[in-house]
């Protein structure tokens, strides 16, 4: 599609388009992403609507868009924590504490999934987008419980299974917290990890 609407000069393209990035992630959250228009998002941005249309093809390239950058931040927010750490165990619980952190994040981009994974409207680059998010927590999680085994430090799991059970709670407490008035997901991730360690034979005050 045709660029229009070309920024002033002294704009910043990067900022113009992290702004409705974020706009549109906290509105696409705060209702379903059918009823969502680009003039909607446009009005949430304080931006013209061809403003939008310079920066992104249409809705579901921002759709998209926002998703991606929801999933990027969580992952550089991981990678700041995990910096310089090694452990297989410490990297899980900084994996568990970068949820713990970005909570409201997390969630928005959980609803953004929901809602887009249940419309008609689907396309191969969203598919794409969401799945990264899941491949690369896996990634994460198989190459720590496998490390964590052969270093001695973990009974022998599958670590597939471990995956699994981590990921599918975090996103159950992502969705909760959005459900329950009141739900407290650091307490609930801190019940999990103690259960996590257990289930893994591991001493967590070792590190």
């Amino acid at each position: 599609m045709r660029k229009v609407g070309r920024p002033k000069a002294q704009d910043s393209a990067f900022d113009r388009s992290l702004a409705l990035k974020k706009s549109a992630l906290d509105l696409l959250s705060r209702d379903t992403a059918g009823k969502v228009t680009i003039k909607d998002i446009g009005r949430e941005a304080n931006v013209t609507t061809a403003m939008i249309y310079y920066y992104f093809e249409d809705k579901d390239d921002l759709l998209r868009s926002a998703i991606e950058y929801a999933i990027d931040n969580s992952f550089e927010h991981f990678d700041k924590l995990s910096q310089d750490i090694e452990h297989p165990a410490a990297l899980i619980h900084e994996w568990l504490r970068t949820h713990e952190e970005l909570v409201e994040p997390i969630r928005k981009m959980m609803k953004l999934n929901l809602d887009y994974k249940m419309g008609k409207d689907r396309t191969d680059r969203t598919d794409q987008a969401i799945q990264r998010f899941y491949d690369s927590e896996r990634t994460i999680l198989l190459d720590c419980v496998k490390r964590g085994i052969r270093l001695g430090i973990f009974t022998e799991v599958d670590p597939e299974s471990i995956w699994v059970i981590v990921s599918t709670f975090l996103d159950g407490a992502m969705v909760r917290s959005g459900i329950v008035d009141g739900f407290d997901v650091r307490k609930a991730i801190v019940v999990f990890e103690a259960l996590l360690w257990d289930r893994l034979g591991y001493n967590s005050k070792s590190f």
